[in-house]
C-alpha cells in the first residue's frame, strides 16, 4: 500500500520532525485558565446548569441520553450541541484568543480523548485543541497506518501527561463505585421497563459505557 505521507516524509522530512511539529504547533488552552474552566463546568453539571454533549443521530437514543443525565446526574438541563461542536469551539476561542475562521488557518478543532457523549468531556478544556489541518488524518479513529498509530500514541501521550491531574480526577469519578452503582441501575431499569427498542438501548448502552470508560494510553 501507497502512503502519501510516508512519501513525504522520506523524501523531504524526517519522522521525528514531523511529529514534533505536529506536537509543538498544537494550540492547547494554556493551564490556569483549564483550571477555572473546568472549575465552572463541574460546578454547572452538579448546579442543574445548562451544558452540552455531542448529539446522537437518532432522536430514541437523544431522549434516553437526556432521561440518563436527569437519573444519574440529576442534571435536566443537559443540552445537544447545535452542530456537534459550537461549545467546544466558543470555549477554545475564549480561552486562546484565537478564532479558526479569523485568527488560524489550516487548523481544525479536535477532541483529544474523544467522549463526546459524556458531559464530564464533550467541553472539558484539558480534552479540546486545535490541531496543524496536516496532522488531523493521522488522528482519525479510520487512521490504522503504522504512522498514524504511531503519531496518535505520542499525540495522546504528551497531552495525558500535560493535563494528568484533570484525567486523574476524570478517571476517579468515573470509576467511582457509586456512580458505576448509579449506571448500572439506571441500565436495568432502563431494560426492564422497555419503553424503547431493544437493538437501540443496546446501542445507547454501549456508546454510554465507552464514553464512560476511563482514559487509558
Amino acid at each position: 500500500m501507497i502512503d502519501s505521507y510516508e512519501l513525504l516524509l522520506s523524501q523531504y522530512i524526517s519522522k521525528e520532525d514531523f511529529f514534533r511539529f505536529g506536537l509543538e504547533k498544537t494550540i492547547y488552552i494554556p493551564n490556569d485558565k483549564v483550571e477555572a474552566e473546568n472549575q465552572s463546568l463541574k460546578k454547572n453539571i452538579a448546579n442543574n446548569k445548562a451544558v452540552f454533549i455531542r448529539g446522537f443521530k437518532s432522536s430514541t437514543a437523544m431522549h434516553m441520553a437526556f432521561d440518563f443525565y436527569t437519573k444519574v446526574f440529576e442534571n435536566k438541563q443537559v443540552k445537544k450541541d447545535p452542530s456537534n461542536t459550537q461549545n467546544p469551539s466558543k470555549i477554545i476561542e475564549k480561552l486562546t484568543g484565537y478564532k479558526k475562521a479569523k485568527d488560524l488557518k489550516n487548523y481544525q478543532l479536535t477532541s483529544i480523548f474523544g467522549r463526546s457523549r459524556n458531559v464530564l468531556a464533550f467541553c472539558a478544556p484539558w480534552n479540546i485543541v486545535y490541531i496543524p489541518s496536516i496532522l488531523d488524518p493521522l488522528l482519525s479513529a479510520d487512521a490504522k497506518s503504522d504512522l498514524a498509530l504511531e503519531f496518535k500514541q505520542r499525540f495522546l501521550q504528551h497531552s495525558y501527561e500535560k493535563f494528568k491531574p484533570y484525567i486523574d480526577e476524570f478517571n476517579e469519578t468515573v470509576s467511582n463505585h457509586q456512580f458505576q452503582r448509579s449506571m448500572d441501575e439506571y441500565f436495568q431499569k432502563l431494560f426492564d421497563d422497555a419503553h424503547f427498542d431493544k437493538d437501540e438501548m443496546i446501542a445507547f448502552e454501549n456508546t454510554i459505557r465507552e464514553d464512560f470508560a476511563p482514559i487509558t494510553l
